[in-house]
């Protein structure tokens, strides 16, 4: 029988997340996947900044950066009638290289550039995982099962007894594990075998993907390289994003009726409608799929979690689903790690759902209104949009200005950076009141609870860099003898913290106070000018031994 610390089951970017995460705080884990490769199909396709910033405490931005669409091109998104047709709107984010560069142009055009290092990177599933993969099979902590199918466990007081199948021989094996974690997808079997029903609106409405290479595609339109291409032409619903940016292209055809089946359609017919004419193309793949806004109703059963897509399924306008699903791994990693050496407490696994189902309540009701709105212009879309003469041009005018209202949702640097903990057991808020969540614009603050704020200091390192491993102490300004009272309150019950002195006035007007505490997974668990009488019991309520 195999013994392991944590077994992951699934491979996808959540699950490789969670085991790099692991491995790198020196725990051994065990992962499961029945793909001998990375997905075909690119289900996600977008990191957004918060996702980049976790992935840079691992030294994975560059790589990614090097797997991603050309970064010079600044991120587009044109909404037409058709490709060929008339474009009716452009809206635009910066390049990956503007971010890299800190162009000043762009800094004084686009504020997410000042709220974080990333703005959108545009990556395919498909070409993260090899990224994830390259990093993950560095580090001999992680265990990598490719080829073995989850087939079910049992669940005891202090372990979790699960069965393997290798695919291609049937030869199965057990698995002795102290925790296991679902990140086996939306149609995965733990949560189905632990009887955890979902809630929210369910099923929206049916997609179908057609995955396709094609070097006639940038020309036969002639707009120019884009990340996304809108279509509103009622016989031709859907987007068109880019994966490559060169030959490889993803649309998603949408059906408004949901009484219209998916299946059977002619794939080269609807690609020759939504571009206006015929063009030269490949398909390699075709996914059915639907828009949903489900969250699982728990995301713990004893020594049993739910992460990912397992948790909470998401429709994809807003590019959070995976997002929010690399944000799970990165919360549940180091509470893991806490608890499996011991200075944890006893509540502390407890608020992995207390603080990330909120997340994903919040972003997927946030995707779900965005997908609402382009659906409710999409359908007010009359059919004859293309016409010619004046009264095509008004019903051109009308559309633009629709389209124009919702793309503001593409303004999504808060949705991305700006969830918090609220009231969770493990944050020690100070009664300050808490600052705007807006999903288009981040309001920076070290209010407890908050991803620490990034700024950039005289050396070249963003205020991102001096946290994520262990517990930090960032102090601004001059030290006190009395803070080493909280450094020895946590060295007592062997929590791991550092401290960090900042000598920069504009860092320390940002983070508002003198001493400011924050997690391994870059949130601020405790803020104050002087460290408070009881640290024995600050530091208990962080590592969740305050029951």
């Amino acid at each position: 029988m195999i013994e392991t610390p944590v077994l992951i089951a699934g491979g996808g970017p959540v699950g490789l997340s969670l085991g790099i995460d692991l491995a790198l705080r020196g725990q051994r884990a065990l992962l499961v996947e029945e793909r001998t490769g990375p997905g075909a199909h690119p289900k996600a396709t977008l990191l957004g900044a918060r996702s980049m910033e976790l992935y840079r405490r691992w030294g994975l931005d560059e790589p990614i950066f090097a797997a991603a669409v050309p970064n010079a091109h600044p991120y587009y998104i044109i909404f037409t009638t058709r490709l060929a047709g008339t474009e009716l709107h452009r809206f635009r984010s910066p390049s990956i290289d503007e971010g890299r560069t800190r162009d000043p142009a762009a800094l004084a055009r686009h504020r997410e550039l000042n709220w974080s290092p990333y703005s959108k990177t545009q990556i395919g599933q498909q070409a993260l995982e090899p990224v994830l993969l390259d990093k993950a099979r560095t580090l001999p902590g992680l265990d990598m099962r490719h080829g073995w199918r989850f087939e079910d466990f049992q669940q005891f007081d202090d372990h979790v007894i699960a069965r393997l199948v290798e695919v291609a021989t049937g030869r199965e094996e057990q698995v002795r594990a102290g925790y296991l974690v679902g990140c086996d997808g939306g149609t995965g079997g733990i949560r189905r075998q632990l009887g955890i029903r979902r809630n929210g609106r369910g099923k929206m409405r049916g997609n179908v993907s057609f995955f396709f290479r094609s070097r006639d595609f940038l020309p036969a339109h002639g707009l120019g390289m884009a990340n996304l291409y809108f279509v509103f032409t009622p016989d031709s619903f859907g987007v068109f994003t880019a994966i490559d940016g060169v030959e490889l292209w993803n649309y998603q055809y949408y059906l408004l009726d949901p009484t219209r089946s998916t299946e059977n359609l002619d794939a080269e017919a609807i690609l020759h409608r939504a571009m206006g004419k015929p063009f030269a193309f490949e398909l390699l793949q075709t996914m059915h799929w639907h828009h949903h806004q489900s969250v699982a109703r728990r995301y713990r059963d004893g020594r049993v979690f739910l992460a990912g897509d397992a948790a909470h399924l998401f429709a994809p306008t807003g590019g959070v689903g995976m997002n929010t699903g690399i944000g799970d791994a990165c919360d549940l990693a180091w509470k893991l790690d806490a608890v499996l050496r011991g200075w944890g407490g006893s509540a502390l696994l407890d608020t992995y759902e207390i603080e990330r189902k909120p997340v994903a309540v919040r972003n997927s009701l946030i995707s779900a209104t965005n997908s609402d709105k382009i659906d409710m212009v999409m359908d007010e879309t009359p059919a004859d949009i293309d016409a010619p003469g004046p009264a095509g041009d008004a019903a051109r005018s009308l559309l633009a200005r629709k389209i124009k209202w919702l793309a503001r949702q593409f303004n999504s640097a808060g949705t991305h950076l700006g969830y918090r903990y609220v009231d969770s057991p493990v944050i020690v808020g100070d009664g300050t009141p808490e600052p705007p969540d807006d999903p288009c614009q981040v309001v920076p603050s070290s209010w407890p609870g908050m991803r620490a704020p990034h700024a950039w200091l005289p050396d070249g390192r963003s205020m991102l860099d001096l946290v994520g491993g262990d517990f930090v102490l960032l102090r601004f300004g001059e030290p006190q003898a009395d803070d080493a009272r909280l450094v020895a309150a946590a060295a007592a019950v062997g929590l791991p913290i550092g401290v960090s002195d900042v000598r920069d006035a504009p860092a320390a007007a940002l983070y508002e106070k003198r001493l400011v505490l924050v997690r391994p997974d870059g949130h601020v668990a405790w803020r104050g000018d002087q460290v408070p009488a009881d640290a024995a019991g600050l530091v208990d309520t962080i590592r969740g031994a305050r029951v």
